[in-house]
């Protein structure tokens, strides 16, 4: 008997089968045990471990392909996000680091993968919405501007407490540009100084006052960002998603004191969270219309698509780079499939992009943003070897010296921002030299980065760990107002004890167990990741671009963030995971959207990169999507798919 045989006869054998959960049960809760310094008598391991039993149990039983891969990617991903957070410690450990980050790799694997298989297999199938025709339109209708009207109406509370906004430090300098202040800068997007500007000057038109002026801005913030929110909603209602979990959405939307308070804040972190949201919900449309079968890109979508993808890339510096990682993808999508007009306009969007941040800035004199801006994570790190007192050679101190005094930069480095380093070269230093002499530092960085690695994985774990571990959390709701060169003055329209109790109210999620998951961007991120899991096991292939931009988002600021854990940086990742909740269990099959009727046998079932693929072995009761549908009308199979097979045949059939 060969040795592969050996082993799979002890794995299949009664014996293992039945001792395996219980061996993972008991290292899993050890790690999560000795990861939370329970104590050897803790009770609580032994509980945690009799509970985990049935789950490995479930999730050793045979597993569709999709599941088991999905599984084990979710895995790897949630066990790095939670053993990295003690990286630092287990440095510290010396002769135990080997045993605690076996215990800690080996337990949280076997968990999250165990966890991941499970829920798969019990949402794969699942559906949120039904079959049939879309609603009328008139109906479409009152569902937008009626979750719109809830959504103003649940805002407006902040916004009268607020008044006429909250303006920080960013808000102002916006502000004074868009009056004519201060020198136009793209350090803030100039796109939002210019929509600044629009409203801003027609409150001081219509009411001759700061005051409301920066409200009219507000107001026209508040409804673009309800009629945002209120798109998905309508999408979903228009794909016949059941009333209940389009219920929830608008909840969340509506009664979420951060959707309220950043309603009315002057930032440009919110204009971005409504264009990120409304270009994803346009692309999900389009690749709905296009399994669908539908052979051309309504107006209204292409208009959308080209208008929202213009402002991804100009409303953020990080938009761009969100937006050409999913143009990567799409570019693959659209010559498989012939796709060219949606590959077009989604180009034609970057191309405007770029000529308006290059050429058109540059001809108008815009001032380009600081060159520390985007160096936040470098900085960070040659900051971290600098505060070690590590060994630099005479060469490379002399170029740092150029830059700002060695002590100062030790002095003015925090592990959790890059804001002091950066302020302080900004006040004190020169920042001009590291633009003129950028092939230098790059070979300083790659330098110090070969001999002090753990510097650098420690710095980057300080400068990023609120945006993957879930138990972090940082302010939220901004805690100044500037008036600087305006006579503004905060005016609130509630009586003070009102407004107490609605700060408070704000503040409920630092109190209440699983409310504070909400404001959690660990969390968020998580989420994020088992959605793109259940859309690739529910067979959703071509819709996981839907995730790209938020991912991208997401992934930029690992690179660029400079601080570990910003909420509102993240804002728009916050507003757009409704839909990335909702795409895996949307399906098309017996759906009728824009007058197109799904066929048969749902498009999901007939992606390119899956057609040679022989039908997986299923679990018995197992639902599935790609079962033929009962209802026999014919519909134009998908052009592409069918290119697989003979003409004649299909005619035939």
């Amino acid at each position: 008997m060969t040795l592969k045989e050996r082993i799979s006869a002890f794995t299949g054998s009664d014996g293992f089968r039945k001792a395996a959960p219980v061996v993972c049960a008991m290292l899993s809760s050890a790690a999560f045990a000795r990861f939370f310094t329970f104590s050897t008598a803790q009770i609580f391991t032994l509980l945690f471990a009799l509970v985990l039993i049935p789950m490995f149990r479930t999730a050793m039983q045979p597993k569709e392909q999709k599941v088991r891969i999905a599984s084990v990617l979710c895995g790897v991903f949630f066990t790095l996000a939670t053993f990295l957070i003690k990286y630092e410690w287990l440095t510290l450990q010396e002769n135990h680091a080997g045993r605690y980050s076996l215990i800690f790799v080996s337990g949280f694997m076997l968990f999250y993968t165990a966890l991941s298989a499970v829920l798969f297999e019990r949402l794969h199938g699942f559906r949120l919405n039904t079959p049939g025709a879309e609603p009328p339109r008139q109906k479409r209708i009152a569902v937008f501007f009626g979750s719109a009207a809830v959504m103003f109406l649940c805002w407006l509370p902040y916004f009268l407490m607020l008044f006429p906004g909250d303006l920080t430090w960013d808000s102002i300098d916006e502000l004074n540009q868009a009056a004519g202040n201060f020198e136009l800068s793209n350090h803030h997007p100039i796109a939002q100084t210019v929509v600044i500007k629009f409203f801003y000057s027609i409150g001081k038109a219509l009411f001759e006052d700061d005051n409301r002026a920066v409200a009219t801005y507000c107001v026209a913030q508040m409804l673009m960002l309800a009629f945002a929110f209120s798109y998905l909603i309508v999408t979903l209602y228009r794909m016949r998603v059941k009333k209940l979990p389009i219920a929830c959405v608008l909840a969340c939307y509506a009664l979420l004191s951060y959707n309220g308070t950043y309603s009315t804040t002057v930032w440009k972190d919110i204009p971005f969270a409504i264009l990120v949201l409304s270009f994803s919900v346009t692309l999900w449309r389009i690749l709905i219309r296009h399994k669908q079968g539908a052979e051309k890109m309504p107006l209204f979508e292409a208009v959308m698509l080209f208008l929202t993808g213009t402002g991804v890339c100009l409303f953020r510096s990080n938009g761009m780079y969100a937006y050409m990682l999913l143009l990567l993808f799409l570019v693959i999508f659209c010559v498989r499939l012939r796709q060219y007009l949606l590959l077009g306009i989604s180009c034609a969007a970057l191309v405007v992009g770029l000529i308006v941040k290059g050429p058109v800035y540059n001809a108008l004199g815009i001032k380009k943003p600081e060159t520390l801006e985007s160096l936040a994570m470098p900085q960070q790190m040659i900051g971290a070897v600098l505060s070690h007192g590590r060994e630099l050679s005479a060469e490379q101190l002399e170029l740092i010296s150029h830059v700002g005094d060695i002590e100062g930069i030790k002095a003015h480095y925090y592990p959790q921002s890059a804001d002091g380093i950066k302020c302080y070269i900004w006040d004190e230093g020169n920042e001009d030299y590291i633009a003129e002499h950028k092939g230098e530092f790059l070979k300083l960085w790659i330098d110090l980065g070969k001999k002090y690695p753990q510097d650098y994985l420690i710095a980057l774990l300080h400068a990023t760990y609120g945006y993957w571990y879930p138990d972090v959390q940082n302010w939220v709701y901004a805690s100044e107002f500037r008036s600087d060169n305006f006579q503004l003055f905060k005016d609130p329209k509630l009586s003070p004890e009102t407004s107490e109790k609605l700060k408070d109210f704000r503040e409920q999620y630092h109190e209440y167990y699983f409310l504070g998951l909400f404001w959690s961007i660990g969390t968020a991120v998580w989420v994020a990741v088992f959605m793109m899991g259940a859309a690739y096991v529910n067979r959703k292939f071509r819709m996981l671009l839907i995730f790209l931009p938020a991912m991208g988002i997401w992934g930029t600021l690992l690179i660029a963030a400079p601080v570990f854990a910003e909420f509102r940086y993240m804002y728009s990742f916050f507003s757009t995971l409704p839909l990335l909740c909702a795409v895996p269990f949307v399906s098309i099959e017996g759906l009728s959207f824009n007058g197109k009727t799904a066929a048969a046998v749902p498009a999901d079932q007939a992606e390119p990169e899956q057609e040679s693929e022989k039908a997986e072995e299923k679990p018995a009761g197992a639902a599935d999507e790609n079962a033929e549908a009962a209802a026999p009308a014919p519909v134009k199979p998908d052009v592409p798919a069918a290119k697989k097979q003979p003409a004649k045949k299909k005619k035939k059939k």
